[in-house]
């Protein structure tokens, strides 16, 4: 299973030089084995991956979003724009089965926000809405989820294929005291890619913008148990210089802790 960075970055990219060694692109991370292709949220970071696609046995695209908020889908078009003809593509959400998934999508793909001609390419997609906390199974994977604290709703997401394992949870406001929800979603993952927009005292300012902590991440690693714990959803105002000390703070709070970087390859 190998899991790629292709933005860590929340709320909107951030652009210039000082923010080139972490990346410039919103959440998206892909998630590879065989001819399946996970994409675990579609931001500005989908564009890229789509430029980078080689994989002529590629036969299936699952696409999952945590949630509708424009920095986590505001790629999906030119993702499919640039994948092949032949490749199905399937776009889950769990944020309750009778969300109109498929609607809010076409909006995406219509004027005025993108051209006419983009909703041919809505043709080859499935929807599937999925109940909160939902599990099922999506190619060769299986995927586990759990509602998460954010505006309007998010959700977490667990894959597992071959007894190695990956959380994604992104946009959620948590505290140092886990929610059991997402403790056992955690628990003893090998990877676990977690929200840490701000730190402990930026939190206190800004109560209800659904987004967690350096703090928070660690205290979840610890009470799950998981193997690695990797940092994202990169505030687009802390450049290269802020993050390195941040991640430095990390580590000190979980042994190993790293920051996402736009472009890193994990292999699990």
């Amino acid at each position: 299973m190998d899991v790629r960075i292709w933005g860590a970055r929340g709320s909107y990219p951030a652009s210039g030089a000082r923010f080139s060694g972490f990346g410039h692109h919103t959440a998206c991370v892909s998630v590879s084995s065989g001819s399946d292709l996970f994409v675990l949220d579609a931001g500005s970071g989908a564009a890229e991956l789509a430029a980078a696609l080689e994989n002529p046995s590629l036969k299936h695209v699952h696409v999952i979003l945590s949630h509708f908020h424009h920095d986590h889908i505001m790629g999906l078009p030119f993702l499919l724009f640039g994948l092949g003809e032949g490749v199905a593509v399937t776009i889950h959400s769990a944020l309750g089965a009778d969300v109109a998934l498929g609607t809010i999508v076409t909006a995406l793909f219509s004027p005025p926000y993108f051209p006419s001609d983009a909703a041919r390419l809505l043709a080859r997609i499935r929807f599937q809405a999925h109940a909160e906390g939902a599990s099922f199974d999506a190619g060769t994977f299986a995927v586990r989820t759990t509602p998460v604290e954010h505006p309007g709703g998010a959700a977490a997401f667990r894959l597992e294929k071959d007894g190695k394992s990956l959380v994604y949870a992104t946009d959620l406001e948590t505290s140092t005291i886990p929610p059991a929800g997402l403790v056992a979603l955690t628990q003893g993952a090998d990877l676990l890619l977690h929200d840490t927009m701000f730190s402990a005292a930026e939190a206190q300012a800004h109560r209800g913008w659904g987004h967690s902590t350096l703090e928070a991440a660690a205290a979840l690693a610890i009470t799950a148990g998981v193997g690695r714990l990797v940092g994202f959803h990169h505030n687009p105002r802390h450049d290269d210089a802020e993050l390195v000390a941040r991640e430095a703070i990390f580590a000190g709070l979980y042994p190993g802790a790293s920051l996402a970087r736009e472009g890193q390859l994990i292999a699990l």
